[in-house]
């Protein structure tokens, strides 16, 4: 019987991750991008004796449970356990037992191993530079806030964060090192809004009303909900400007790049989407807020496209520091704001919004009343 030795390549790159979450630069530095959750999983890959020890350990590195915890919201997979079968079963060449540990996509992420080693090389020879760059005129007070990236490879979406300052990028959907560069400044400065002010969408259906009013409680706070998403969307996506893969070699980087230009082409159907997604939330029956979100911003991501023009539009006249202001504002304001620059409903590039929309806006402004 032969007695396989212990992998201690893998072991020391587990260690090596742990201890960056102590490094000293964590603390000198305002964005930090950490690629050993990606790098452990890449070399696990290679590993045909794997063992199930093993990929746990990998599974509790900080990048990949963010991975996992993606994995949960999504409904695809939610546990560290499911993450480890997954990763054991790839690397030892077999097809996924469940459906769950196969949202995981580890056989395309081994498949695609040397291009996206290469990818992780490009992005640690020091793209926070180029990020911190980017998004230092539009940060509130940005030497005070901290923002800590990872990357990650395998499951679903290519970037994401959760509300805070921590921030995602997946390889395996990052095909070209512009597309990835654009992606981790988005995602970023997603964590750059989590530093600065997280808005409470559903404090309107929590006030204390009398019970004719709960059910505008709710409108309210459906209507905040979506206006939220607008304001933080729109300002990633200005910030993270699809002008960075106008170049992209990547069939993805060219695939989003041709959907921005259609995007701004046609901002009147963006807006109008968006007064119908008001709308279905106000409904008497609203429509899940799920079902709109995947609709306005997941995928092609229509309503992104007028919540970029809205913050361009704002920048334009008003300067840079107006999206720090926009920033620390409840995503209400943000609409309304657009609506008394002087370019507003002028031209197709600065499109009027919708009746529905309005009243929305303008209701939270005036306290929900």
């Amino acid at each position: 019987m032969t007695v396989r030795k212990p992998n201690l390549l893998i072991e020391s790159i587990v260690l090596f991750a742990g201890a960056l979450l102590f490094a000293p630069s964590v603390l000198s530095q305002q964005i930090t991008i950490d690629t050993a959750s990606a790098r452990a999983v890449l070399k696990a890959l290679q590993e045909p004796y794997l063992t199930y020890d093993q990929a746990m350990a990998i599974a509790r590195l900080e990048g990949n449970k963010g991975m996992i915890r993606e994995m949960r919201e999504l409904n695809e997979a939610d546990t560290e356990e499911q993450f480890a079968r997954a990763l054991v079963t790839a690397a030892h060449g077999r097809s996924s037992a469940t459906p769950a540990e196969g949202r995981y996509d580890f056989i395309a992420v081994k498949d695609a191993a040397q291009a996206e080693s290469i990818l992780l090389d490009e992005i640690d020879r020091g793209v926070e530079k180029e990020i911190r760059d980017r998004i230092r005129p539009y940060s509130p007070q940005p030497e005070t806030i901290s923002v800590r990236g990872f990357v990650v490879a395998g499951g679903d979406g290519g970037g994401y964060t959760f509300g805070g300052s921590d921030f995602y990028l997946n390889i395996l959907r990052s095909d070209d090192i512009l597309y990835a560069k654009q992606t981790l400044i988005h995602e970023a400065f997603h964590g750059v809004q989590g530093a600065v002010y997280r808005e409470d969408t559903e404090r309107w259906a929590r006030q204390d009303m009398q019970p004719a009013d709960a059910v505008r409680g709710k409108f309210c706070s459906n209507s905040a909900e979506i206006f939220k998403d607008m304001k933080n969307e729109g300002t990633a996506m200005f910030v993270g400007t699809d002008e960075i893969i106008k170049e992209s070699k990547g069939a993805t980087g060219k695939r989003i790049y041709a959907e921005s230009v259609y995007g701004n082409e046609h901002l009147r159907d963006s807006a109008g989407l968006l007064e119908i997604s008001v709308a279905s939330r106000q409904a008497p029956r609203p429509v899940p807020f799920k079902l709109v979100y995947n609709i306005d911003f997941w995928g092609k991501g229509i309503v992104y496209y007028i919540s970029r023009a809205m913050t361009s539009a704002i920048a334009e006249q008003d300067g840079p520091g107006a999206v720090e202001q926009v920033l620390q504002e409840p995503g209400y304001e943000f609409v309304l704001r657009y609506t008394t620059l002087t370019s507003y409903g002028k031209d197709r590039a600065h499109p009027r919004l919708g009746e529905n929309t309005l009243l929305a806006a303008q209701s939270l402004h005036d306290a929900c009343h």
